[in-house]
C-alpha cells in the first residue's frame, strides 16, 4: 500500500494556490501529477513544485494569465498528452479525490487484466465544506477514469468531454464520489458564473443545419428544462431544503438553460436573415 498508484493525475490551473494545496493533499498516493497552467502569476506554481508535480504550458506563450475557457478541450488534450502513464485521471484544482475513490483507482490501474478500460463515477458537490445530498441533476455522473490505450480525446470548447470508441470499450462505475468544492464566493455570484459560461457557448456556437439547431438547441435545451421543472419540486417535497441544494442556486441553474435557450435562438434568427439578405 505504500507504491504509489500508477496513475498520471491532470489539472488545469491558472491562479489557483486558494484551493490547490488542498487538491494535491489528496492527491498524493499517485504516482504522477501533471499540472497544465495558464503562466499564474500568484503562488500557484510554487505549491505545485512543492509537490513535485510535473508542470507544462497550457499554451507555447509567456503571456501571464492566459486563460482557456474558450478553448478548453484542446488544453485537455495537452494535459493528458504530458502525462506518462497508462492510466489517467483528470480533474479541477478546487475539487478533492476521497480515501474511498483513490483506494478503487489504486485497484483497477494495478490489475493486470481490468474489467474496463474506461470508468465513470458519481459525483457530488460540497458548497463552503457542506455537502449537498439532494440536487436536481443527481444521479450525476462524470467519465474522469481512462487508460490511453484506447485512443482518448476531448471535445468541446467551452465544456469539455471526454470521447472514444463507445462500440469497442464499455465504461465501467467507481462506487465513490468525486466531489466538487464550490466556495462561498462562487455560491453568492453564481448566476454571475453561469451568465458567463452561457456567453461564451453561445459566442462559439457554430451554425449547422436548421435542423441540427432545432434538435440540439432547441429540443435538447427544452428537455433539459422540463426535466428540471419536475425535479425541483419533487426534490424539495420528499426532501425539505436542510441538506439539499439552495433554492436560489437550483432556480438560478433551471434559468440558466432559459437563457441559454434565448442566446441560441437569438444568434440563429441572426444568421438567418443575414442569409436571405
Amino acid at each position: 500500500m505504500n507504491e504509489k498508484i500508477p496513475c498520471s493525475v491532470g489539472i488545469l490551473t491558472l491562479n489557483n494556490d486558494q484551493t490547490l494545496r488542498r487538491c494535491l493533499d489528496s492527491l498524493k498516493d499517485f504516482a504522477e501529477i501533471v499540472i497544465c497552467d495558464g503562466n499564474s502569476t500568484d503562488h500557484t506554481l510554487e505549491i505545485a513544485r512543492e509537490y513535485s508535480a510535473e508542470i507544462v504550458k497550457q499554451y507555447n506563450s509567456n503571456e501571464p494569465n492566459l486563460r482557456c475557457v474558450k478553448d478548453k478541450a484542446n488544453v485537455r488534450m495537452r494535459n493528458m498528452q504530458a502525462a506518462s502513464y497508462d492510466w489517467y485521471f483528470f480533474m479541477d484544482s478546487d475539487d478533492t479525490l476521497s480515501a474511498g475513490v483513490i483506494e478503487e483507482i489504486r485497484k483497477i490501474t494495478t490489475n493486470s487484466n481490468p474489467d474496463f478500460l474506461v470508468y465513470r463515477m458519481p459525483t457530488r458537490i460540497f458548497i463552503d465544506g457542506k455537502e449537498i445530498k439532494h440536487e436536481a441533476s443527481y444521479p450525476s455522473y462524470q467519465t474522469r477514469l481512462i487508460n490511453k490505450q484506447i485512443n482518448p480525446y476531448f471535445k468541446g470548447k467551452v465544456h469539455d468531454r471526454l470521447e472514444f470508441d463507445r462500440k469497442k470499450y464499455k465504461v465501467g462505475e467507481l462506487r465513490s464520489y468525486y466531489d466538487f468544492h464550490w466556495s462561498k464566493e462562487r455560491a453568492e455570484n453564481y448566476w454571475k458564473y453561469l451568465k458567463m459560461y452561457a456567453n461564451w457557448e453561445a459566442e462559439l456556437l457554430e451554425y449547422g443545419p436548421f435542423g441540427l439547431f432545432l434538435y440540439w438547441c432547441v429540443y435538447q435545451r427544452l428537455r433539459i428544462i422540463a426535466g428540471y421543472l419536475y425535479k425541483i419540486p419533487k426534490m424539495y417535497l420528499l426532501y425539505g431544503f436542510k441538506d439539499s441544494m439552495p433554492v436560489r442556486i437550483q432556480f438560478l441553474t433551471l434559468w440558466h438553460h432559459f437563457y441559454l435557450l434565448y442566446l441560441f435562438t437569438k444568434k440563429q434568427i441572426f444568421y438567418v436573415c443575414r442569409k436571405r439578405i
